[in-house]
């Protein structure tokens, strides 16, 4: 298993910000291996990598996603991936349309797969009405936190990270690094990056976000996704497809230190966990 340390001794996430085609599963998952192979032997280092939101279809044509809907554990994107992230020794983040057993509807999902397997499944919370994302998902509830590549990681996918009290709700339960799967269209780019900035300074936490790219029937995507330290700074540089950033496990307690504990005051308290639905512009 090659070393997830960089030159300065810290791990590397890659958001790969990648243009996915609609219903082609398995172009989709080849793609994102080519890529990761790639990010990976260009970062010895690298650790974690961040694919987008719903990659393994695209994120268009939602009145048919469901014939692309998977068992998280057992589908193919879960075998695919595990297998690679078990060859390479990394962590992979993919979203992708979830069927679950013995529940009506399928989810919007993110699993995170390492070289132990599927480590954890995470279903977005909060539906955006005006794709019409609230009529094709059922909205998920957990928001479980694991070890992985040394660092308590949690996920969130693409319109949760307008709302502040996801991120707050992962760092609580321990989270230093939330990876983020995003679909997020134009025209409102800056307020992507906006987003991903503050959720990592209000919940001082590192967040790496992926973006799908390029122009779909509904929509276009041009605002790469990047990593942002718990100070609210960029830490990633761009390459064509990629941003990758170093991560510093131990930042994120001395920036609390320093800047102070924007947490502190929520660590007793039983944070709401209401399903939020975007306003129409």
């Amino acid at each position: 298993m090659p070393s997830c340390q960089s030159g300065d001794g810290h791990p590397v996430v890659a958001s790969l910000n990648l243009s996915a085609r609609p219903a082609e599963v398995h172009a989709n998952i080849s793609l994102a291996e080519g890529s990761i192979v790639r990010a990976w032997q260009a970062n010895p280092s690298l650790a974690w990598v961040v694919l987008p939101e719903l990659f393994t279809c695209a994120y268009s044509g939602l009145g048919s996603v469901h014939r692309y809907a998977e068992d998280a554990l057992t589908g193919p994107s879960a075998l695919r991936f595990v297998e690679l992230a078990r060859r390479l020794g990394i962590y992979v983040v993919y979203g992708f349309p979830e069927w679950r057993s013995g529940h009506a509807g399928i989810f919007d999902s993110a699993n995170l797969v390492g070289p132990e397997g599927v480590l954890l499944t995470y279903r977005k919370r909060n539906l955006v009405g005006t794709t019409g994302e609230d009529l094709v998902f059922v909205p998920g509830e957990d928001l479980p936190v694991v070890e992985a590549g040394g660092m308590r990681v949690a996920l969130s996918v693409c319109w949760d990270l307008v709302f502040p009290e996801v991120a707050r709700e992962a760092a609580i339960a321990g989270a230093d690094l939330i990876l983020s799967p995003a679909a997020w269209r134009e025209p409102w780019g800056f307020q992507y990056e906006l987003c991903s900035a503050a959720r990592a300074l209000d919940s001082g936490v590192y967040l790496a976000s992926a973006n799908q790219l390029g122009a779909y029937p509904e929509a276009r995507y041009d605002t790469p996704g990047h990593v942002y330290r718990p100070d609210g700074l960029r830490a990633s540089h761009p390459t064509e497809t990629a941003s990758i950033g170093a991560v510093d496990p131990s930042f994120p307690g001395r920036w609390r230190l320093r800047f102070g504990d924007t947490l502190s005051g929520s660590r007793n308290t039983c944070l709401p966990r209401p399903i939020l639905r975007e306003i129409s512009l």
